[in-house]
């Protein structure tokens, strides 16, 4: 091979022009759409994972549904159990109609002050009250189960007249602090 021959000298010059334009070709569009493309199919990727949680989301949505439905009831349950203070008298009442079917006298019946807490006011009454020891059981078993949360830490029992008994008892109720109730809170539909 003679290089001062044109015709060698035209193929050489045709092999670096073409080794010229693949290295410009690779340098200056091939990698940067390689890394484009790279960049897209992570992106692609990403969106696929999103789309599959989306739809077991939506898989999931009646059974969400259901259980907020649920948890709803409950609440309104609860709300029941915590009194506004405006339902205090009507609950003093129950307590009162639970002593009265168990058989149960009356000797004290004090309501005291709301005493505030961090979320809730205690209100405390106290109670005495003659009967025979089956009727205090029956009425403490009514006041346990009213629809509203009444607590009767202490009971302190002595001898009554007639083979009776007084008992001296400390019922605590709570009603929701002002201020304190918490609200039902929809959250926003996408």
């Amino acid at each position: 091979m003679n290089l001062r021959e044109t015709k060698t000298q035209k193929t050489i010059a045709f092999f670096v022009v073409l080794i010229i334009v693949f290295v410009l070709f690779f340098q200056f569009i091939h990698k940067p759409n390689r890394e484009k493309i790279g960049k897209l199919t992570l992106r692609r990727d990403s969106l696929q994972i999103e789309v599959q949680k989306a739809e077991a989301a939506r898989a999931r949505l009646p059974e969400l549904q259901a259980k907020i439905a649920r948890l709803e009831i409950e609440w309104e349950r609860a709300k029941e159990m915590l009194p506004k203070e405006k339902e205090i008298p009507s609950l003093i009442q129950q307590i009162s109609n639970s002593g009265t079917k168990a058989g149960v006298s009356f000797l004290l019946f004090k309501p005291s002050g709301p005493q505030l807490q961090t979320n809730y006011s205690e209100i405390p009454v106290q109670l005495k009250v003659s009967c025979s020891y089956h009727q205090l059981g029956k009425f403490l078993s009514n006041i346990g189960n009213l629809a509203r949360i009444v607590n009767v830490p202490s009971v302190k029992i002595t001898a009554g007249k007639k083979r009776s008994i007084e008992a001296n008892l400390s019922a605590v109720t709570y009603t929701v602090a002002k201020g304190k109730e918490v609200q039902r809170v929809i959250p926003p539909r996408r």
